[in-house]
This record gives structure tokens, sequence and C-alpha cells, in this order.
């Protein structure tokens, strides 16, 4: 019997910052998608029953990263886990993560590392052992 590798879907519009979210969530036992755009992100979810984390950005070029995750809902897709990851710093944005049930809230810039360890929290993988520490 095999089980799935939890999935992520990354909704980043900034290529370079896309990268870096790939090359450090890579190493992890995870399938990552990426949107990077709303109206991507909402397509590329509804094709999925189960979403384990979604990784969402807020300013995105055509709606914003909340009415994403609205519209993901409404569509029927619960995420089990979000983390924001923005450069919105502003008291506004962390109450209305609050009120979205939001996992994490993190700003950009961010450590790679801090993302990386949110993430294995988050869905509970197992902790890498010291050889797969030092491809890191």
């Amino acid at each position: 019997m095999s089980t799935l590798l939890p999935c992520v879907v990354s909704v980043e519009d900034d290529d370079d910052l896309y990268d870096i979210i790939r090359l450090t969530l890579e190493p992890l036992p995870i399938r990552l998608y990426h949107a990077a755009t709303g109206l991507e992100a909402i397509d590329l979810m509804r094709q999925y029953e189960t979403i384990d984390l979604i990784i969402l950005d807020i300013m995105l070029p055509d709606i914003n990263g909340w009415n994403v995750l609205k519209q993901v809902i409404a569509d029927g897709v619960t995420p089990k886990a979000i983390i924001v990851l923005t450069a919105q710093t502003g008291a506004t944005h962390r109450v209305i993560a609050h009120l979205q049930e939001v996992t994490a809230y993190m700003t950009k810039p961010f450590r790679p590392s801090d993302l990386r360890d949110k993430v294995i929290n988050v869905l509970k993988l197992p902790l890498p052992t010291h050889e797969q520490k030092q491809k890191w």
C-alpha cells in the first residue's frame, strides 16, 4: 500500500523567490506545486481533493491571496494548513490571517531555514537525519 506524499501548493508571483522556496523544500518528502497568480492557484487547487499546505503570498498580480483562499474554500477545497508568506507586515493582515485560521504568518524577507522548519512542523514530517541536514 503506497501513501501519497503531502500536497503543498506555493502561490508566489516572484519567480526568483519561488526558486528559493523550491530549493528550500525540495529535499522534503512532499509534492510541491506552484502557481504564479491567484487565478492559476485557484485552478490548480481545484484539481486536488486534499491540499495539505498552502504557502500563500498576499500581494499577487491579479487577485489578492485572501480572495484566493476564500474562493478555494468556496469551491470545497479546504487546506489542512496555511502559511502566509508575504511582504505585508501590518496588523490588519495579521488580524485577517487570524480570522482565516492561518497556521503561520511569515514576512519577507525570510530565512529559508525558518520556512523549511515551519513546513516540517506543520506537516509533522519526520525530522531530517544528520546526513540530510548536511546537504541543506
